[in-house]
This record gives C-alpha cells, sequence and structure tokens, in this order.
C-alpha cells in the first residue's frame, strides 16, 4: 500500500526529475507512509467526538498535519519520530496491515518485541491489544505454534495398580556397555518394581544368557519372589539396544521355572509399553554421566558408583 502510494506521488507534475528512477527511494517511501497517516488520522479522527479514544493523551498536530504524542522526552537528541511518535488508531484496516508487515519484516517478531520496534515511530492506540490480534491472524505463526491432538492416556495395567509385594511385579531392562579401565565391557542390569517403582541394579561383564540368569538370580536373592517380569522382546531394538534379543530366553524360563514367574514381553515396534523403566534408564544414564564424566574406573569402583545410584 505505501509502495503503490509511492508510485502515486512520483507522477505528480513536480515529480518529474524522479521519473527517471527505476526503484523508489526511501524518502519516496516515507513521504507516502505519511499521507496515508495522515488521510487515516483524519478519517478517524475529524472531531471531537472521534478523538474521545484519545482522551488522557498529550497530543499536537505538526507542520505536516499530523497527529503526534507529546512525550517527556523533549530534551532528547533523537528523531523526530522518536520523541513525538504517530498516533495510529487501533480499528483502521490499514493500520492493521502496517502492523502486519512489520511483523513479517521483522522476523514473525512477537507481540512485545514488535510492539517496542513500532513504539520507536508510532503510538498505536491499544497497541498491545492491536498487536497481539494481528499477530494471530498470521498463518506462518498459526503454523508454528499449533497444538498438535493428545491422545488421552489410556488406564494403567492390572499388575501396576493392585496391591503386591515390592518387586513382586516388576520390569527389567539393560543399559551400556560401559567401559572399565581394564578395557572390559559390562552392562547395568535395571530391575524396577512396577507398582512401587523401587529400583535395583546389577552389573554385568557380557551378555550372555548365563551372565543374565546370574543376575536375576541375585535379584530373586535379595529382593524377594517375583510373580510378573515385564520386558522387550529386542524386536523394536538396533545396534547395541538389541542386547536382550541376544539371550537365550527358553533356557531363561526353564531356570525360572521353579519360581514360577511370568514373562511378559511387550508387543514389537511399542517401546511406549515399557516407558515404567525406559524413564529409569534415562535417570541413571545422566546420573552415570553426571559421575563419570570422562573417566574410566575399575570395575570394583564402578559396581560401587552403581549401587550409589540406585
Amino acid at each position: 500500500m505505501i509502495r503503490v502510494m509511492a508510485w502515486i506521488l512520483r507522477f505528480q507534475p513536480k515529480a518529474t526529475d524522479l521519473r527517471k528512477c527505476a526503484e523508489l527511494k526511501n524518502e519516496e517511501l516515507l513521504n507516502a507512509q505519511k499521507i496515508i497517516f495522515r488521510l487515516i488520522q483524519k478519517e478517524c479522527y475529524s472531531n471531537e467526538e472521534t478523538r474521545k479514544s484519545l482522551k488522557g493523551l498529550l497530543i499536537f498536530e505538526d507542520e505536516e498535519g499530523i497527529l503526534r504524542l507529546k512525550s517527556r522526552l523533549i530534551n532528547e537528541e533523537e528523531s523526530k519520530d522518536f520523541i513525538s511518535p504517530i498516533i495510529l488508531p487501533f480499528k483502521h484496516l490499514a493500520v492493521r496491515r502496517f502492523i502486519a508487515q512489520e511483523h513479517l519484516v521483522n522476523k514473525h517478531a512477537g507481540t512485545l518485541t514488535l510492539l517496542t520496534i513500532l513504539r520507536e515511530r508510532f503510538w498505536i492506540v491499544k497497541g498491545k491489544r492491536t498487536v497481539r490480534s494481528v499477530i494471530k491472524e498470521c498463518l506462518t505463526c498459526k503454523r508454528q505454534k499449533i497444538k498438535y491432538l493428545e491422545v488421552p492416556f489410556p488406564p494403567l495395567p492390572k499388575d501396576r495398580t493392585e496391591v503386591a509385594a515390592v518387586f513382586q511385579v516388576s520390569g527389567v531392562d539393560l543399559a551400556g556397555p560401559l567401559l572399565t579401565k581394564s578395557k572390559q565391557k559390562a552392562w547395568i542390569v535395571l530391575f524396577t518394581c512396577a507398582v512401587f517403582r523401587a529400583v535395583h541394579l546389577e552389573l554385568i561383564t557380557s551378555l550372555s544368557t548365563t551372565d543374565f540368569i546370574q543376575a536375576i538370580r541375585r535379584f530373586i536373592a535379595r529382593r524377594g519372589r517375583i510373580s510378573v517380569m515385564y520386558l522387550d522382546n529386542g524386536t523394536n531394538f538396533t545396534g547395541l539396544n538389541n542386547a536382550l534379543r541376544q539371550l537365550d530366553w527358553t533356557t531363561i524360563e526353564s531356570e525360572f521355572r521353579v519360581h514360577e514367574i511370568r514373562w511378559k514381553f511387550n508387543p514389537p515396534s511399542s517401546p511406549w509399553w515399557g516407558g515404567f523403566w525406559e524413564r529409569l534408564i534415562g535417570i541413571l544414564k545422566d546420573l552415570l554421566r553426571k559421575n563419570l564424566g570422562r573417566s574410566c574406573l575399575s570395575y570394583e569402583e564402578l559396581q560401587t558408583l552403581v549401587c550409589e545410584c540406585e
């Protein structure tokens, strides 16, 4: 709109020298802007009745016939627009389009940032509310701030809500590997109670079925009998995270048949089923990163650290 007005003004009889220029000059754009704002003010503030919205503001008309706000910065060595900003109405369509243009020019600035930029030259009546309403109409900002559909949380499984002894219903997962001073790899077996969220950690030096069985035996010996054990089936992991898949579950189930443990595997490609232990794995890794840093511990020191993390 401002550029259109600038081109119209260029073809006035007095502006013959400017017609040779291919592009609009900055002075032409500023002049067109002032003319548009003067026309807007005449339309919205033509009489005392329409100036009621300016009640409480010290306003004056400058030599160009533009209404300005009289501020307390008269003695400042700043530009005229900064000391006495131009008054603009909040309901006018041209003003809203001007705000929208400034919003785009300033890389989709937020409400307060854009309002601060505008107030360096203009005083928009009810400025904050107007700027906020204009930004709400910006399609780009709408796309970035869109709220995705939130699926309601399903009810907890029966095993996690029934009264049970600590670790009677548990989940198991592996974390690692960690490297010891002797260049030996070690993995952490995490057991967690599905009801009370208690945690038990065991350290193993290989992913063999034998070592995993020994870790479960130590866990049962120290924490008591288990009724149900939840775990990943391994098919939804790749790389180092498929440790559970390497184990011989036929051997493990036969080993603990006397304990009458029911093994419940998560469905394939459903990692959220193991959320109650995956969250604890994340907390454990965070603790290890903070305490280990880049240091390398011996197996005994690592075992002590794992117990302290527990």
